[in-house]
């Protein structure tokens, strides 16, 4: 049976002339079967892709240093999801039934001086009447589909594309050596298909969310002046969108260099806008999905108090940094959750070196704190006496901060 927390993403390399990795076309699968689902519609294959790739998988992951090749919707394109994304690393691919209008043509102009190079998908002579003279100006990479054109008509594709000498021919679908070397032959620079290498599937693994927390984000996001303390509260009630935060500025895209000391820091470092872009796409994708499933509700539960009570133990002792410790709680079972091996998963993240240590079983500060929340959890009185003793902590002012724990946890539920 699939498991249903698992979600995929498709990719296939872009070799150059010489035989090296371009760069990957990342592709929209929703199961471990290699093709694209029947039916499914190209602005829902659009979102799902890139929150599967920018803030599950994570875009370092599926492409390391290579470039990737998206297929963007064009309301993705003109609404700003792209803009903020690294052109270092990804290449906007229009799909060949897009409609092609000014608006969308200014758009790509205004995201080529930023950087990003723009490729047209399987062009032919016959949706060439459709597309404006100005979108050639603009692209930068022309995909001829070697299995549904002939030769004839590819050399016409290639007499047109000569005329506008900054284009960059990429011959797809190449199945056979024949097909490779008249590609080569006939100028094209750039090579995929099944003769090199059939799409690979990687699989990640989805954290469920509560959905409703989006729609106060969204109000929040939206105010006149936006309040970054109750924006960071509401985040910190959801561990899947903590997680996709950490996880999108870890990535490549950004390549900060920063330890994450709280959420309202992440927040700070991804922008109020760009966060409000992905939590509009986020909204979109979960809008009638199934909430929480069993397992993973309780795992996300425990680490909800656990992250909340182990804050207000350390602000109890005066620490300043109570912010990590709530990061610590936050994401002490994210490897359970994700049933991944625990160092690959929080390694993914941008946590201070404390927290990284504390979760990795280093004795830091923080530890005895951790062993207090895991203790309570399972009614270890003996252990949760030693850890009080530890911390300096009665066992009255225990019992308040765990029901503020909990009521704090389920505020949203």
């Amino acid at each position: 049976m699939m498991d249903e927390l698992s979600v995929y993403v498709g990719r296939q390399p872009i070799f150059d002339r010489k035989g090296n990795i371009y760069g990957y076309e990342l592709l929209y699968r929703n199961s471990p079967n290699n093709r694209f689902p029947v039916g499914t519609d190209p602005e829902k294959a659009t979102i799902e892709l890139l929150v599967n790739t920018f803030l599950t998988i994570g875009i370092d992951r599926l492409v390391g240093k290579h470039k990737s090749f998206i297929n963007f919707s064009k309301e993705a394109i003109t609404q700003g999801f792209v803009e903020q994304l690294d052109p270092s690393y990804v290449i906007i691919e229009l799909l060949e039934d897009t409609d092609i209008n000014d608006e969308l043509i200014m758009t790509l102009r205004k995201l080529r001086k930023k950087g990003f190079k723009i490729t047209l998908d399987d062009f032919s002579n016959k949706n060439a009447h459709a597309l404006l003279p100005q979108l050639f100006e603009t692209v930068n990479i022309v995909k001829v589909d070697f299995l549904n054109t002939d030769a004839n008509e590819r050399r016409q594709i290639e007499q047109m594309t000569k005329r506008h000498r900054h284009l960059t021919l990429l011959a797809e679908k190449i199945e056979t050596e024949e097909q490779f070397q008249e590609a080569k032959q006939h100028g094209y620079l750039l090579y995929q298909g099944y003769y090199f290498s059939k799409p690979q599937i990687v699989r990640g693994k989805e954290i469920p969310t509560n959905y409703m927390l989006h729609f106060y984000l969204l109000k929040e996001f939206n105010a006149e002046e936006p309040d970054i303390e109750r924006i960071s509260e509401l985040f910190m009630h959801d561990i899947s969108l903590s997680y996709k935060l950490l996880r999108y500025i870890n990535s490549l895209t950004f390549n900060i260099p920063y330890e994450v000391t709280s959420i309202a820091h992440a927040i700070m470092l991804m922008g109020l806008e760009e966060a409000k872009r992905w939590l509009r796409i986020l909204l979109l994708r979960e809008l009638g999905a199934a909430s929480g499933r069993g397992r993973e509700k309780s795992l996300i539960d425990r680490s909800l108090v656990r992250a909340k009570l182990m804050e207000l133990l350390a602000k109890h002792n005066g620490k300043r940094n109570a912010d990590e410790y709530f990061l610590a709680g936050l994401f002490s079972l994210i490897h359970i959750i994700m049933n991944n091996e625990k160092e690959e998963t929080l390694k993914q993240l941008s946590l201070s070196s404390t927290v990284l240590a504390t979760l990795l079983d280093e004795e830091t500060e923080m530890t005895p704190y951790l062993k207090l929340a895991v203790a309570i959890e399972s009614f270890e009185f003996g252990e949760m006496e030693t850890y009080l003793d530890k911390l300096g902590i009665t066992e009255k002012q225990l019992m308040k901060y765990v029901q503020q724990a909990h009521h704090w946890s389920t505020a949203f539920d």
